[in-house]
Parts: structure tokens; C-alpha cells; sequence
């Protein structure tokens, strides 16, 4: 409800304005998204997407990731990819967002991406976004088997909606100024709304 209330609200300010990219904006938001999955997990670049325990990784894999925890970079880089369909008779698009990364119901990366996004009428597109997460970091405290355990579960066909969610507020350019809908968009699991 108090979705549709912003998008009703958003659209009085686009015809407003009268802008081109804020009617593209409002068009994306009125696309349907769904969480598809999530690829490229690396770690010391190594691939984890065939990973389930220790007895996966070569030698040298073990060594790249004793190195990695001995510097404290334990990076952890993966792919969300987010399905989105364009049901509107015009072109959506986008110029950039904000995001919010969340995996296990923990917000775990805040960000911008400038990123451009175009969906043609009737389209449907996959949007992937990259993230780098600070392992050591977000796990803080926890053994090195747990942390290598976690790397490995995002990498299995189970990191799905019910894991990772990302929450986006779309914004375009007008000009030199940027305008951003006034919400996030929750993509995946329970829909967790973030409170700005």
C-alpha cells in the first residue's frame, strides 16, 4: 500500500515536471522484479560456484586462501542477478541506484551504483550487480572454517531470495541534478523494507 501511495505520488511530481527521464524512472518502478540468482562468487580468486568443503580445493587454492586470511583481504566478490520485466508501453529506465545488500536478513553493504539500466516495452532483461564484501569484516570474530563456510553456501544453488536480497532506489539524471524515487524497492525473500 504505501508503495503504490509513492508511486502515485511520484507520478503527480513527473507530470509536474514533465521530464522525460522521470517518466523512464516511473516506469521502472512500475516494472515487475525477481530475484534470479547469484553467481561468480569468488574469494582470492578463487572460484567457490563448485565448493562445498575443504576436500574441493587444490593445494594451491588452500595456499591463495592462507595467504588471503594472513593479509587480512579476505574479499568475498559475487554477482546478484535480478530478473526484470517491463510491462509498460514505454521504454523504463534508469541511471543509477542506491543499494542495500542483505544476506541472511543482515544489512551487510550500503552503496551506489551508477549504473545504467534500459527495458523496452515487453522486455525482460537480467540486471546483474556486482558486490565486494569484506569478509573478515562482516565476520568478525568467527573461526576460519565458518567464514570459508560461508563463502561455499553462497556459492551453492541454495543462495537464492531466501539468503540474498537487495533493495534499490532508482534514480535519473536531469541535467546536473540527480533525482531519486523517494523509496527502496526490496527485490527477494520476506521483503525487508530498510527504514530510509
Amino acid at each position: 500500500m504505501k508503495t503504490n501511495r509513492l508511486i502515485i505520488l511520484f507520478a503527480i511530481i513527473v507530470l509536474l515536471a514533465g521530464c522525460k527521464g522521470a517518466s523512464q524512472l516511473l516506469n521502472f518502478v512500475k516494472c515487475d522484479f525477481d530475484f534470479k540468482n547469484v553467481t561468480d562468487v569468488k574469494v582470492a580468486d578463487i572460484n567457490f560456484s563448485q565448493k562445498r568443503s575443504y576436500s574441493d580445493f587444490s593445494v594451491l587454492d588452500a595456499a591463495k586462501l592462507l595467504k588471503a586470511f594472513a593479509n587480512k583481504k579476505f574479499d568475498l566478490n559475487l554477482t546478484v542477478n535480478v530478473k526484470s520485466h517491463n510491462p509498460n508501453a514505454k521504454k523504463a529506465s534508469i541511471g543509477g541506484f542506491d543499494y542495500i545488500l542483505w544476506i541472511d536478513n543482515v544489512r551487510v553493504l550500503d552503496g551506489t551504483m551508477n549504473q545504467k539500466f534500459e527495458i523496452e516495452p515487453n522486455q525482460t532483461i537480467v540486471m546483474p550487480m556486482n558486490f565486494t564484501i569484506d569478509l573478515l569484516e562482516l565476520l568478525k570474530g568467527e573461526s576460519r572454517d565458518k567464514v570459508l563456510n560461508f563463502a561455499c553456501g553462497l556459492a551453492t544453488d541454495n543462495a537464492d531470495a531466501s539468503r540474498v536480497k537487495v533493495s534499490l532506489k532508482p534514480y535519473f539524471y536531469n541535467g546536473t541534478s540527480v533525482s531519486k524515487f523517494p523509496t527502496y524497492i526490496t527485490i527477494g525473500g520476506d521483503k525487508i523494507m530498510p527504514s530510509n
